[in-house]
């Protein structure tokens, strides 16, 4: 997640075994390398879950069956059942999983289908929950509010002479993705309203911003500052929320595959192509479909929020990693690095060649990036997950997990109890959460991840590598430890750690004030 920017735009887990087969990914070796074994290669046992997700794996984080029910609205799990949020305000954490079980209920959450009112037809980001965040228009951003019938747009701006012009085609660092099937990859921004109302009332002078929300006497203020402006709070206990999320072109997805992924429809924008070129020359409606998600949240004590990212199961492949057996935790059970052709993002998992840029955004065109290859054209790129579970390859990635196989076996075994519990044909069974990443009690972040011999408060814990392929792409540094290799990297002070929303949010200084006569009720 590693300089996410959450650069703005305008709106915005897997299956049995028989889901599996469909997916096309070849069935992965796990070889134990524990010094009481004789290297040995093992098949797993088809998984349930997918097969990204050994079954095997040590249960050091998993949700019991009642506490999961207890997540649904209906206290009883459903398909694609309405999930209620995390209270953040009274958030306990004493362990790692802890925050991981936040991070997937809020996914849950928020990507629950709504079912009623104008809204019956989309998911909880859709409604007037959420704010999109527009592009930099003369250094400032606004925050547009979800209206019945009007489609979110994916569009940064059709006036590509302006400098100022943020895209959604373009990731933090510039580089413009093509997935294998030819779909652009699209970004887009949102916050809750809860974030909303607070930076409304501190930029008008009624509300403190000296740092994001983690307690109920400032969300108190907040819910009375926006009852002050006729809005309802949705769900108020989840304190302060920003997201950013990926799409590509549902058309360019199988009609077999698309039923994995949740769908939206919005406009983009359309171009006049050449072989190095692309110039927007207008827009059109279309179906996205949703393959990555950055949750970024403020919790009781942490206002330097807690950062999670979700992918599509399809994406990209993982290289090698490593996890502890569950049966004999003392033995680590290394497992080979995916293969197979028909990845979203990557066509030929066999190359050694994988993350090289073939094109960037510049003041609204795509071009190819001749810093690759002077011949360079606008093609796909092959993409490969570096670090699978947001940690590197080897090392000591946060106080509480000693090795690498045990971070791994954590947001492992996460994934498999809460896909595990989700019914059948849940369109999030298809999403998988790769980590999340915060501070030792909050501490003002310094940009720098935590390791064996950097342990100071302020660094990053928990999934201290942190990274998504959709968003990151070219930035994940690849699978050894970077001193600077999370997200906190980049949303951070590094020269004057901060908690403040500027130190922290790379959108938060250009959003301006709701406008009061244009602002919508949440129902």
């Amino acid at each position: 997640m590693k300089k996410s920017s959450f650069s703005a735009v305008t709106l915005l887990l897997i299956m049995v075994v028989t889901f599996i087969s469909c997916n096309k990914k070849e069935k992965k070796e796990y070889v134990t390398d524990s010094p009481n074994d004789k290297t040995e290669t093992l098949i797993a046992a088809v998984t349930p879950i997918n097969s990204k997700l050994p079954t095997d794996v040590l249960e050091s984080c998993v949700v019991d069956a009642s506490n999961f029910s207890s997540w649904f609205k209906s206290n009883s799990v459903s398909k694609n059942g309405i999930v209620t949020p995390a209270n953040s305000v009274t958030f306990k954490h004493q362990n790692n999983c802890d925050f991981y079980k936040w991070s997937e209920r809020m996914f849950l959450w928020m990507t629950s289908p709504v079912k009623e009112g104008d809204y019956s037809n989309g998911t909880l980001i859709e409604t007037p929950a959420f704010y999109t965040v527009s592009p930099v228009v003369d250094k400032k951003r606004t925050l547009i509010p979800h209206v019945p019938g009007q489609l979110i747009s994916a569009v940064a701006n059709t006036q590509k002479n302006d400098p100022l012009i943020d895209t959604e085609e373009g990731q933090a660092t510039d580089d413009v993705l093509l997935a294998q099937n030819g779909s652009l990859l699209y970004y887009i921004t949102m916050v809750n309203d809860v974030y909303a109302q607070f930076l409304t009332g501190a930029k008008t002078g009624k509300l403190y911003d000296n740092e994001f929300p983690t307690t109920q006497t400032t969300l108190d203020s907040i819910k009375a500052f926006a009852k002050s402006q006729g809005v309802k709070l949705k769900d108020p206990e989840t304190l302060a929320i920003e997201i950013k999320t990926s799409w590509v072109e549902a058309d360019s997805i199988s009609k077999s595959d698309i039923e994995s992924y949740i769908t939206m429809d919005a406009i983009i924008p359309t171009y006049t192509k050449t072989d190095t070129k692309w110039t927007p020359n207008g827009t059109k409606t279309a179906k996205l479909a949703l393959i990555g998600v950055h949750i970024v949240g403020s919790t009781a004590g942490h206002p330097e929020m807690v950062w999670a990212t979700f992918e599509h199961l399809n994406n990209a492949p993982n290289l090698s990693y490593t996890y502890l057996n569950n049966s004999t935790p003392s033995d680590t059970i290394t497992v080979a690095a995916d293969t197979g052709n028909d990845w979203l993002l990557n066509s030929n998992t066999a190359s050694d060649t994988y993350n090289k840029s073939h094109m960037t955004y510049d003041k609204g065109d795509i071009i190819a990036n001749t810093k690759t290859s002077p011949t360079q054209t606008i093609t796909p790129s092959n993409t490969k997950m570096t670090k699978p579970w947001g940690v590197a390859n080897a090392g000591v990635p946060n106080p509480e997990n000693k090795s690498v196989a045990a971070s791994n076996s954590q947001i492992i075994s996460t994934n498999n109890s809460v896909l595990g519990q989700l019914t059948s044909g849940d369109m999030r069974k298809n999403y998988i959460f790769i980590g999340a990443t915060w501070t030792n009690d909050g501490a003002a972040p310094t940009g720098k991840s935590y390791s064996e011999t950097l342990t100071t408060n302020g660094v990053a814990i928990g999934t201290s590598q942190l990274a998504n392929s959709t968003m990151e792409t070219y930035a994940q540094n690849g699978a050894a430890y970077s001193e600077y290799g999370s997200c906190f990297s980049c949303h951070s002070n590094s020269k004057t750690p901060g908690l403040k929303p500027t130190d922290l949010s790379h959108v938060y200084q250009a959003i301006q004030a709701i406008n009061e006569s244009k602002t919508v009720n949440t129902p």
